[in-house]
C-alpha cells in the first residue's frame, strides 16, 4: 500500500483536569470502546465521543425521545452490564433501555428502567451476560424534558472468575508467554531444581494436549505447536512437583481481524510507580492481546537478578496471560553487552544473523518491527549495527500489511531530558518514510510525548504523509521534567505515569495514553480509508482541537 495516498491522520488530545473524579466504577470492569456514535446531538459540541473522555464536565446530548448512544467494542466481547453517569442526574430521572447486538443491526433488550438521581456512575446489570460487539443506550426522555444527556458511559465485562490456584512448590519464575504467533507459542519459566517439565494445553478450556521439555534443566522454554490462528488456548505447567493453575492466551489474529495491544517503556524498577501502572494494565479488559516493552525493562543494569526482581516478579500475573514482545534499552547494555537480556527472553530472531536483538512479526493487520537502538547508536555489544539497518530496510520493504509499527528505546523525536536521538532519526527515519511506517514507539525519556506527523527534520508538509513518533517512557521509572517549552512539532506531552493502548483494524488505528487513574490523557487516530493524504501539519491539528 502506498501510504502517501492512502493515509489520513486525525489527531486529538483530551486534557483532563486533575480535580475531576475519573470515570471508573468499582463494580464495572470496563472495556475500551473502539467507536462511539449517536442518533444525533445538540449541535453545540456535546457529541458522543465526550462520553469516553473520563470527564464529568463534558457530555453527549441528544434530542427527542428515543435518542440513542452506541458503543462499539470493535469485536465480540462478553458483556454483562453498562456503567452510566447522567448529566444533571441529581435533578432529573432518565427513562432508558439497554440493548446489545453482534452485528449492529439486530438488537436484543437487556435492561429497562429509570436512573437513580445522582451524577455518579451507575452500573446496570443486563438480564444475562451475552456475547456482543455493540451496546446501545436508548433514552426515552427524563422527568424534565425529552432530552438524553450522558456525561460518561462504559460497557462492562463479567466479573472475572477466580483463577485456579497453583499447587506444589512455588516456581521461582512463573510462566510467561514468548514468540506467540499464528501457529505456535513458547511458554517459558524457571524451576528451583533441574527436572523435565511439561505443558498441558488445548483450545478453549481443554488441556488434553501435552508438550514436553525434552531435557532436564532449571530454565525452560517449551514450544506449543500446531496452534490455530485467532484462537484462545488454556495451559497448565507441571514441573518438579509444581502444577500451575489454568491460564489462557490468544494466538495472533489473522490479517483481516483487529488487534488491541499495549506498550510502555522505562518501567522495570520494582517500585511503587511501576506497581500503579501494572495495577491498571493488569486488568483483563486493559492489557490487550499483547504487550510491547520499549527498553529499560530491568533497572539499574539489566542483570539477571534485576530482571527477576523488577520485571518478572511484579509482572507475573500479567505475563502469564499476555504475550510479551520486548526491545532492549541502554540499561540492559550495562551488563555484558545485554547478554542477560538475551538469556531472559525467547524472541522471534527472524533475521539472517538469527539474533534476538531485532526481529519482526505480524499480528492482525499490523507488521511490528523491534529494533535495538543501543546497537544502532554504537553501544558496545554483539549486535552488528550495519546488519540490523540493512535487515530493517529489507523487512519493511517486504511487508504488505496495512499498518507498520516500529518500536525501540531511543527516540528520534523527543523534547524530554535526553532529547532527540539524531542517529536514529537520520539512519532510520528515511527508511520509515520510504516504506510506509505509520507509528514509532520509543522510551528513554521518562514521560509521554506524541509528535505531529514528521518527515525529515520537521513536520510533514500539507498533503504529504508523515510518521508519528510517540515516547512512552512512563512505565514507572522516576519522572523527569521537560527542560524547555513545548516545541511546535509536539502534538501532546505530559509528565505522567501510564501506558499506551492501541487498537488497529484494516481501516484505522486508534491510540490512547492511559494514566494510572484510568483516564485517557491523549487520543489519536490514523485513518487509511481515504484515498488522499489530508493536511496533517499544525493547522490540521489545530482544526481537530477546535472541533473537540
Amino acid at each position: 500500500m502506498n501510504h502517501a495516498f492512502a493515509c489520513r491522520l486525525l489527531l486529538a488530545a483530551f486534557f483532563v483536569w486533575p480535580t475531576l473524579q475519573h470515570a471508573a466504577e468499582p463494580d464495572c470492569a470496563a472495556y475500551t470502546a473502539a467507536e462511539t456514535t449517536a442518533s444525533g446531538d445538540d449541535g453545540s459540541g456535546n457529541v458522543a465521543a465526550q462520553t469516553q473522555d473520563g470527564r464529568f464536565d463534558t457530555r453527549w446530548s441528544g434530542p427527542g425521545k428515543g435518542a440513542w448512544l452506541q458503543l462499539d467494542l470493535g469485536r465480540l466481547q462478553k458483556v454483562s452490564a453498562a456503567s452510566i453517569a447522567w448529566y444533571l442526574g441529581d435533578a432529573r430521572q432518565y427513562h432508558f433501555e439497554l440493548s446489545t447486538s453482534k452485528d449492529g443491526v439486530h438488537f436484543a433488550k437487556g435492561y429497562a428502567g429509570d436512573s437513580v438521581q445522582n451524577t455518579a456512575l451507575q452500573t446496570y446489570a443486563l438480564n444475562a451476560a451475552r456475547s456482543a460487539r455493540y451496546l446501545r443506550l436508548t433514552v426515552n426522555g427524563n422527568s424534565d424534558n425529552d432530552w438524553a444527556s450522558v456525561t460518561e458511559a462504559r460497557v462492562c465485562a463479567p466479573a472475572a472468575k477466580p483463577t485456579a490456584p497453583d499447587s506444589g512448590p512455588v516456581l521461582p519464575r512463573q510462566p510467561y508467554l514468548q514468540s506467540v504467533g499464528a501457529g505456535s507459542a513458547i511458554v517459558a519459566f524457571r524451576t528451583s531444581a533441574s527436572c523435565t517439565p511439561l505443558v498441558r494445553y488445548g483450545e478453549g478450556h481443554d488441556t488434553s494436549r501435552v508438550a514436553n521439555a525434552g531435557r532436564s534443566d532449571r530454565f525452560h522454554a517449551i514450544t506449543l505447536g500446531a496452534l490455530k490462528v485467532s484462537t484462545t488456548y488454556s495451559y497448565i505447567v507441571e514441573a518438579c512437583g509444581s502444577v500451575t493453575g489454568v491460564r489462557q492466551f490468544r494466538t495472533a489474529e489473522a490479517a483481516g481481524r483487529a488487534v488491541q495491544f499495549t506498550a510502555m517503556g522505562d518501567f522495570g524498577t520494582g517500585g511503587s510507580d511501576q506497581a500503579r501502572v501494572l495495577a491498571l494494565l493488569g486488568r483483563a479488559t486493559r492489557h490487550g492481546e499483547l504487550l510491547l516493552t520499549l527498553g529499560d525493562n530491568a533497572y539499574n543494569s539489566g542483570t539477571d537478578a534485576e530482571f527477576q526482581s523488577n520485571m518478572f516478579t511484579p509482572m507475573a500475573a500479567l505475563l502469564r496471560e499476555t504475550p510479551l514482545f520486548t526491545a532492549p534499552g541502554n540499561h540492559e547494555y550495562e551488563s555484558s553487552g545485554a547478554q542477560p537480556y538475551l538469556d531472559n527472553f525467547y524472541l522471534p530472531a527472524n533475521n539472517p544473523e538469527r539474533t534476538e536483538f531485532y526481529y519482526s512479526f505480524d499480528w492482525g493487520p499490523v507488521h511490528f518491527v523491534s529494533i535495538d537502538s543501543s546497537c544502532a547508536i554504537g553501544l558496545p555489544g554483539p549486535c552488528d549495527r550495519n546488519h540490523q539497518l540493512a535487515w530493517v530496510e529489507d523487512d519493511l520493504a517486504a511487508s504488505r500489511q496495512p499498518w507498520k509499527i516500529a518500536f525501540f528505546h531511543h527516540p528520534p523525536w523527543s523534547s524530554g531530558e535526553h532529547g532527540s536521538q539524531l542517529t536514529m532519526r537520520h539512519d532510520y527515519g528515511p527508511l520509515f518514510e520510504q516504506h510506509g511506517v505509520d507509528l514509532v514507539l520509543t522510551g528513554h525519556d521518562h514521560n509521554y510525548e506524541r509528535s505531529l506527523p514528521m518527515k525529515g527534520d520537521g513536520v510533514a508538509p500539507p498533503d504529504t504523509s508523515g510518521v508519528v513518533y510517540v515516547v512512552v517512557g512512563s512505565g514507572g521509572a522516576g519522572q523527569r521534567a521537560f527542560p524547555g517549552s513545548q516545541p511546535g512539532w509536539t502534538a501532546f506531552r505530559d509528565n505522567l505515569f501510564g501506558y499506551l493502548s492501541v487498537r488497529a483494524d484494516a481501516s484505522s488505528l486508534r491510540g490512547q495514553f492511559i494514566d494510572t487513574a484510568g483516564i485517557a490523557r491523549d487520543s489519536f487516530e490514523i485513518d487509511q480509508s481515504a484515498k488522499k493524504t489530508s493536511k496533517v501539519g499544525k493547522a490540521a491539528f489545530a482544526r481537530m482541537q477546535s472541533h473537540r
